[in-house]
């Protein structure tokens, strides 16, 4: 991850997807990750933190747009530029509903066993690994557990290990060929610690979900959703091991468009 890339600087063109809001309190966009319906009767519901100012929005083409005694609210994708902690709309658009992509855990960082991974059958325990850990997770021996599926019918349990051998000790016996251990870059005290310090700056960096992944070689990682990244964050970012936090900002840089001259 090139954090320096998705640093969102003063006059910088930028593009997300979210809710616009018109209030007394004046016109916000916000990630949608962050929008929770009420029960009914729906009514407009006042930017959250994580909002950002915006001018130039259009509160009359919006997807699921509702108004109520002078307030709007709805979705679109707005590209505009970045100015004065507040994005100036230069185009607007119904948002598609694209799926986030997730990781797919599919190639363990071993090398494969003689003959390939082994092959699972449907009888006892189906298609899933049956395995207990012990206390490897809470003595910090392992730090991060993925199942990998080569295939359909084949499961690997990656361990990112602290101590490999009190991970092989414990897991090789019940798992044989089904288990790929690999150091991992970083213990879990340091793990946590990234989290910790994100978490005591979740305001002052609007972050809005914080959540605990693996990258594609099984290492932990921490995944954080904010509204943008600033350059403070980016170097604290980059003092970190390389790996360890990934950055999910709402706001990215966008590309400039002809129908923007």
């Amino acid at each position: 991850m090139d954090i320096e890339a998705l640093v969102v600087r003063e006059g910088d063109r930028v593009v997300a997807t979210g809710r616009l809001v018109h209030t007394e309190a004046g016109d916000w966009f916000e990630p949608w990750h962050y929008v929770a319906w009420g029960a009914a009767p729906r009514g407009v519901r006042a930017a959250r933190r994580q909002a950002v100012r915006v001018i130039g929005a259009n509160f009359d083409d919006l997807s699921n747009r509702f108004e109520d005694d002078g307030a709007v609210e709805g979705f679109a994708t707005v590209t505009g530029i970045w100015s004065g902690d507040q994005l100036r709309a230069i185009r607007q658009s119904i948002p598609e509903n694209a799926p986030r992509h997730f990781p797919r855990w599919e190639t363990p960082p071993c090398p494969a066993p003689a003959g390939g991974w082994p092959h699972l059958t449907s009888g006892y325990g189906g298609l899933n690994l049956d395995y207990d850990v012990g206390d490897l997770m809470d003595t910090g021996a392992a730090v991060n557990l993925t199942i990998f599926r080569p295939s359909e019918d084949q499961a690997v349990l990656v361990v990112a290990a602290a101590d490999t051998d009190a991970v092989e000790a414990r897991l090789r016996p019940q798992l044989g060929e089904l288990l790929c251990v690999v150091a991992s870059r970083w213990t879990r005290a340091e793990f946590d610690a990234v989290r910790a310090h994100l978490n005591e700056r979740w305001e002052q960096w609007n972050l809005y979900e914080l959540g605990e992944t693996s990258s594609q070689d099984g290492q932990a990682c921490t995944e954080a959703m904010l509204t943008r990244v600033t350059p403070e964050i980016a170097a604290w970012a980059a003092s970190l091991p390389f790996g360890i936090v990934a950055f999910d900002p709402w706001l990215r840089h966008a590309s400039r468009q002809p129908s923007d001259l």
